[in-house]
């Protein structure tokens, strides 16, 4: 398969009332020709 999108050492932080809250830590992948790729966890309100 062809290779379409590779993301490396990914990392995305969100101001919260209680501080920052880490989303995404160091995450790498790749996404090849006919794949589907969705990125889902708990949100929550702090």
């Amino acid at each position: 398969m062809r290779e379409l999108l590779k993301l490396e050492n990914i990392s995305k932080k969100y101001q919260a009332k209680n501080g920052e809250t880490e989303a995404l830590m160091d995450i790498t992948f790749t996404v090849n020709e006919g794949e589907f790729v969705s990125i889902i966890g708990p949100s929550r309100m702090w």
